[in-house]
């Protein structure tokens, strides 16, 4: 399944880890004004075939290729939400002739800014132990008590919380290992050294997966032609949450769509 939404220039989107298109459920209203969303379920998620390789995020950027190619797409922006940035950054590195600009919510640009809790459960799942995964997802107690801890669970709705349940059911657990292991290991900041084309990326300044302040500073550092937009809140998209988000999404595509002209 793909959601596509919108008028304008083209916008691909890469979800989050063992999530769907229905992440981006919430940004739509901030974008569509802009560009026409494209947002497909990846390989190994939500049902979907997985890869005949590794799901590394190069896999998933050249399955991307062939997806543009199908819609007929030569030239899109490309952005992703926490795992999915990793897929757009390897797009950008692997085709910077198809990427108009980055859009980035919650960029993972190398395994340093990981927070340390985070980055102990990427190490654990690159592991033999990884393997315990696949039973353990299935625990709904496991599964909230996680989403408590480091996605504010307790003031997210319910029916947000059930679909996210229900597409960590719907992952493969081999292919969310795959990422896994790539997110623990890849320093991605080079490919951002070398972009010099439009750049937005979104931050939560208390979010609990990755360290906002010091990847703000390390993509300033690195591109300083990057519009960052940063707002109060966690990981979680609590009401508070997704109003900062919208105000950070609106403004950041309007500029964005700008600097395509």
């Amino acid at each position: 399944m793909s959601l596509i939404r919108g008028a304008g220039p083209p916008l691909l989107l890469f979800h989050g880890w063992n999530g769907s298109s229905h992440n981006f459920g919430a940004w739509l209203p901030a974008l569509e004004p802009h560009f026409t969303v494209f947002a497909p379920d990846l390989p190994g998620c939500a049902g979907i075939a997985t890869l005949s390789a590794p799901h590394t995020a190069r896999a998933y950027a050249d399955w991307a290729l062939g997806v543009m190619d199908a819609r007929g797409i030569d030239r899109a922006v490309v952005g992703g939400l926490c795992s999915g940035t990793a897929i757009a950054l390897a797009l950008a590195e692997a085709a910077p002739d198809r990427v108009r600009g980055l859009l980035l919510h919650t960029p993972f640009l190398h395994p340093g800014l990981i927070r340390p809790a985070i980055r102990a459960q990427l190490a654990v799942l690159s592991s033999p132990l990884g393997v315990l995964f696949a039973p353990l997802r299935r625990s709904t107690t496991l599964s909230m008590l996680h989403r408590r801890l480091f996605a504010e669970a307790a003031e997210v709705d319910a029916e947000h919380l059930a679909h996210d349940q229900a597409d960590l059911l719907r992952a493969d657990p081999a292919a969310a290992r795959d990422l896994a292991r790539d997110l623990f290991r890849i320093d991605r900041t080079a490919v951002l050294r070398g972009w010099t084309k439009p750049l937005a990326v979104v931050l939560a300044d208390g979010d609990a997966f990755i360290d906002a302040p010091g990847t703000a500073a390390a993509v300033s550092l690195a591109a300083p032609q990057a519009m960052i937009a940063r707002f109060p809140g966690g990981h979680g998209w609590t009401p508070a949450y997704r109003k900062h988000q919208d105000e950070a999404l609106a403004g950041l595509a309007m500029r964005l769509r700008a600097e395509l002209v």
